[in-house]
């Protein structure tokens, strides 16, 4: 089903990460923190990433999104530690907006196709 040539999974994509990474921020219960920060930092970036790859094959799917998931995760935090700016919250919110970024370049993407 598309949108004005959108998706609804990459909107709900780019959409579940502004509201999750808003919801991390503002402070959940610890477990519910803990899984909305693990979601937000690996998984929907990893997904993000993944859907701009066009895989069919589900098995290596699954290994992409926790690779690139955790790849970018491990980009971001690096350069954020160099430069002196490490904090989470700042690491959540660079993840969210690269999940963001993926779902826009996946809707153009599919807005030409």
């Amino acid at each position: 089903m598309n949108v004005r040539g959108v998706s609804r999974p990459t909107m709900a994509l780019g959409f579940g990460a502004l509201v999750l990474s808003l919801a991390t921020l503002l402070g959940l219960p610890t477990p519910l923190q803990t899984v909305a920060a693990l979601i937000v930092l690996v998984l929907l970036p990893g997904q993000a990433l993944t859907r701009l790859m066009r895989v069919t094959d589900l098995g290596l799917g699954a290994l992409l999104v926790l690779a690139l998931g955790l790849a970018a995760l491990t980009a971001v935090s690096t350069a954020m530690f160099y430069l002196a700016v490490w904090s989470w919250q700042a690491c959540v919110i660079t993840m969210g907006a690269i999940t963001i970024l993926a779902c826009i370049a996946r809707a153009r993407q599919e807005a030409t196709s």
